[in-house]
């Protein structure tokens, strides 16, 4: 029964016993996904399963330390933990070497620290301490589907649905910048697999209700990007055409001319997939019927009766500068990453490119039921699949366990999340509940992708599976974020 005051039994012993059971089975494929007959001993520090059982110890006393301290302390010094974590990837921006064509990584004698693995973390506690002090109970509804869908009403019956007086920007612009502060950095490093993960953050403004509708506007960005990439530049400027003109006919109230227009925008569009025309021709249609439209935002009075609705332009500017944007930032990237997406998004079927993934499934698809057995996985003794320790390691499961394996696997983080998720809710300060669903959705993205990219749906792009693949900095970071959510957990109970 738990009580006031007394941690150990108010632990969540559930919790602590899925991380272990993870990192028992994680150790011991990554024993298996770098098995030498020569060298077989399992604790020898030359070999990864010994150097990832060390660092399971040293997790451990990570998290018996962060226990040892009250979750007020944690709290004031969290800006302090997240501006040094800051410093830190700055750090590793300008002096770090270059590996793998990313700068990601500090020496310190002879480890290797890296410092984005543990940016997730710094970033959870202070936005979590913010959102905890900042954030009004009044704004929780504003996110919700029902929100959502009534605002479609609203829209559809030609009434106003956006202001920009519903924007608080301590509530609703500041939490966004204090995330969008380490991906830039993670990105100057060229890690664009670690900056991904900090989408999982707005799962939580979702939940907080402190984006509302930002959140959707967020959703069409990542819809904007997809199209930009499987078709061009054209494409997408015609789809902006279509918001554009989606948003400010609801201000003029005049729903009949948004439908008219984006009627016209289809038309041309299925013209153009019929006939074939030159993207050149599609341009000038494009660009002649938004400035049509732009004369008429201009002309219509009740337009400007107030500020705020100059929005709509500087919106449809930005988004285009989003789109070029998009093709400029694709353009960076690194031609492997590239033949990924394309390959994707299925623009590109290359085998050549295609091998790692296609190996990663036949390992998994290999291991049938319940696996050819522990060490005699042949992908993974042949090493078909490369990085299979680290990120790649879900398909030693797959080839060694069979379905049977990885089904155990999955349900583990499935009890871990969503564990998270019914702590969280249950949570009497609002730091500690934002702060359970940052762990949730952390681990959610991870889980998503990293196992996504092993079955090919999901691009490569080299994160970790939590608690799991070989690394130091990744179990550090993990294990700091699940032990700081135990804890507050276990003072639950104390908050009136």
């Amino acid at each position: 029964m738990k009580t006031r005051g007394n941690i150990l039994l108010n632990v969540d012993w559930v919790l602590i016993g899925v991380y272990l059971a993870l990192c028992l089975i994680g150790v011991l494929n990554i024993y298996a996904a770098d098995f030498n007959p020569l060298s077989s001993d399992f604790f020898n520090l030359e070999n990864r399963s010994g150097k990832q059982a060390l660092w399971i110890g040293a997790s451990l006393v990570i998290g018996i330390t962060i226990m040892s301290f009250d979750s007020k302390f944690f709290k004031s010094v969290s800006p302090i933990i997240f501006v040094v974590v800051c410093l830190s990837q700055v750090v590793v921006i300008l002096f770090a070497e270059e590996v793998n064509g990313a700068r990601a990584w500090l020496k310190i004698g002879p480890f290797k620290l890296q410092p984005a693995e543990f940016s997730k973390f710094a970033t959870a506690l202070f936005l979590s301490s913010y959102l905890g002090t900042f954030l009004n109970e009044k704004n929780t509804d504003e996110a919700t589907i029902e929100e959502i869908g009534k605002g479609m009403r609203r829209f559809f019956k030609g009434k106003k649905v956006f202001s920009l007086s519903d924007i608080d920007i301590l509530k609703q612009v500041v939490p966004i910048v204090i995330v969008f502060i380490p991906v830039i950095l993670i990105m100057l490093q060229n890690d664009t697999g670690t900056a991904l993960v900090f989408g999982a953050f707005f799962f939580v403004f979702y939940r907080e209700g402190v984006i509302g509708r930002v959140f959707i506007i967020g959703l069409l960005a990542i819809v904007l990007a997809i199209i930009t990439l499987m078709f061009d530049k054209h494409v997408a400027f015609t789809a902006l055409g279509v918001l554009a003109i989606l948003v400010y006919s609801s201000f003029i109230k005049s729903t009949s001319m948004a439908l008219f227009s984006i009627g016209i925008m289809i038309f041309l569009l299925v013209c153009k997939a019929i006939f074939g025309w030159s993207t050149s021709l599609n341009t000038y249609m494009l660009w002649g019927w938004i400035s049509i439209n732009t004369v008429i935002l201009i002309i219509v009075p009740d337009l400007w009766k107030r500020i705020e609705r100059g929005v709509i332009i500087g919106g449809l500017i930005l988004a285009l500068g989003y789109v070029g944007i998009i093709g400029k930032a694709y353009g960076v990237l690194q031609p492997h990453q590239k033949e990924r997406i394309e390959i994707l998004l299925g623009k590109k079927h290359d085998k050549t490119v295609s091998f790692q993934t296609d190996q990663s499934l036949n390992a998994i698809g290999s291991g049938g039921i319940s696996g050819k057995g522990f060490l005699q996985g042949t992908h993974t003794k042949g090493k078909w699949v490369p990085e299979q320790s680290t990120d790649y390691i879900f398909c030693t499961v797959g080839e060694e366990w069979g379905f049977i394996g990885t089904t155990t696997v999955l349900i583990l983080f499935l009890i871990l999340i969503f564990r998270l998720i019914q702590k969280a809710e249950r949570q009497r300060s609002k730091m500690s509940r934002v702060y359970g669903y940052c762990v949730a959705s952390v681990l959610f993205i991870h889980l998503l992708i990293n196992i996504g990219m092993t079955i090919q749906i999901m691009p490569v792009i080299g994160i970790p599976l939590p608690f799991f693949s070989y690394g130091g900095s990744s179990l550090f970071g993990f294990t700091a974020l699940l032990f700081m959510f135990v804890k507050f957990d276990s003072q639950r109970l104390d908050i009136l």
